[in-house]
């Protein structure tokens, strides 16, 4: 399956993905035997719309197949040689990465069939997987084009900086058949290609490949980097672009199309800050409830010790409980309690200590004061439950986005000691 060449020429492959520009990587052509080949290229699926989905939903030029294992027997067979120990250790031995790990998921892998028109922005690829969490070391990608010209645009480009126009420095790679090529993965191992343009009369053809992804459980300290998605930089005008040009019909679709790239990655950014910033505000509720489950703002010597039904700016539950421990002997305690305007009825309230029930009906927009005489000692663990008869959710009226259920407010908790 793999060619004998491959592992025997291991060492020195080794050394040309070392010193290779702009980052480290390697060709390899006839990296497979040339009849396995052969069958991977006849196997290779037809080009479904369902495959070919880009980041809006919309079908495009571009068709993946992550379901290796169900294409053919063929890629079944490539799928268990990829993710045997003797792979995995060439691999390893060509790029100096150790211990290896095979994504059996193919996240972002599998077949690659890009058409005519279709091109790819210079990128970083996310660096973790969504599932297992492994950094992301390796992009292995063969290609099974029988005929491609560099005129046609599809070559892989590896670029030093993207962002840096006049700097930066790109090698290019025809993707012919059975050609691999390998390289790091990092956040300078900007990659892409341009779009393709096939003559008329070869426009039956696309640009086909198959790509496998490596990961490791660790990663050097200096190459970490906080979790991101694949991160794209929009190509710009095209370089040979001159003032006074006639703009042909052909130059204004290249245009156009570089533009609409540009949009749609807009967009893309646009839709993922506002999913992120919607986990954020998530989070930011789960530690707002965390923090009030640590304090319900108790004043006098006690150690609070579990508080439920309260949130962190004070709006309590229809069950509120709070355990704590007196570190002085308690002769009073207070809580004062204001329900809501918005709440429809008077709300009833219970308050439970020590076995004790003190009851309370309390009108909407009023505040009511309990004051308990009771002897609690120091050193004993008690707890305070309120139950209240109703709640109500702000954001019923469509005025709030709050729809925590309310059913008071606790404004004030104090231990009054001998």
């Amino acid at each position: 399956m793999i060619s004998a060449s491959v592992f025997n020429e291991s060492l020195m492959l080794n050394a040309t993905f070392n010193n290779a520009e702009p980052f480290r990587h390697v060709v390899i052509d006839n990296f497979f035997t040339a009849s396995f080949c052969e069958r991977l290229l006849n196997d290779f699926p037809d080009f479904e719309a369902r495959y070919a989905l880009n980041e809006m939903g919309k079908v495009g030029a571009k068709a993946v197949r992550m379901d290796v294992r169900d294409i053919s027997e063929c890629y079944c067979g490539l799928d268990k040689q990829i993710q045997t120990p003797e792979f995995l250790t060439l691999i390893s031995q060509i790029t100096g990465i150790p211990d290896l790990l095979y994504d059996g998921e193919y996240v972002g892998g599998g077949t690659h069939e890009n058409r005519h028109s279709q091109g790819l922005d210079a990128h970083i690829d996310f660096n973790y997987h969504p599932s297992t969490g492994w950094h992301r070391r390796l992009n292995l990608i063969v290609y099974l084009n029988p005929v491609w010209e560099e005129s046609w645009g599809g070559c892989l480009a590896l670029q030093s900086n993207p962002w840096d126009v006049e700097k930066n420095e790109t090698t290019k790679i025809l993707p012919l058949f059975n050609r691999a090529v390998i390289f790091e993965t990092n956040e300078v191992s900007w990659h892409g290609f341009d779009v393709i343009s096939l003559p008329p009369e070869r426009q039956d053809l696309s640009r086909r490949s198959f790509a496998i992804y490596l990961y490791t459980k660790e990663r050097p300290n200096d190459e970490r980097a906080a979790s991101h998605a694949t991160v794209y930089v929009p190509s710009g005008l095209p370089a040979d672009l001159q003032e006074g040009e006639v703009i042909t019909q052909g130059r204004l679709t290249d245009l156009r199309q570089r533009f609409q790239r540009m949009k749609s990655q807009l967009r893309f950014l646009y839709d993922r800050e506002k999913n992120f910033s919607a986990q954020i505000t998530s989070v930011e509720n789960a530690l707002n409830e965390a923090r009030a489950m640590l304090s319900a703002g108790l004043q006098g010597y006690a150690r609070q010790e579990l508080v439920s039904g309260l949130w962190s700016d004070g709006w309590a539950s229809r069950e509120f409980s709070l355990k704590f421990c007196p570190t002085r002997t308690v002769k009073k305690l207070h809580l004062k309690a204001w329900v809501p305007q918005s709440l429809s009825v008077s709300q009833k309230l219970v308050l439970r200590l020590e076995g004790i029930d003190y009851s309370a009906i309390v009108k909407p927009g009023q505040v009511h004061h309990f004051n308990l005489a009771i002897q609690l000692p120091k050193g004993k663990s008690v707890t305070l439950d309120v139950s209240a008869g109703s709640d109500w959710k702000p954001g019923s009226d469509g005025v709030s986005s709050d729809d925590r259920p309310l059913a008071w407010h606790l404004v004030e908790l104090i231990l009054e000691h001998q």
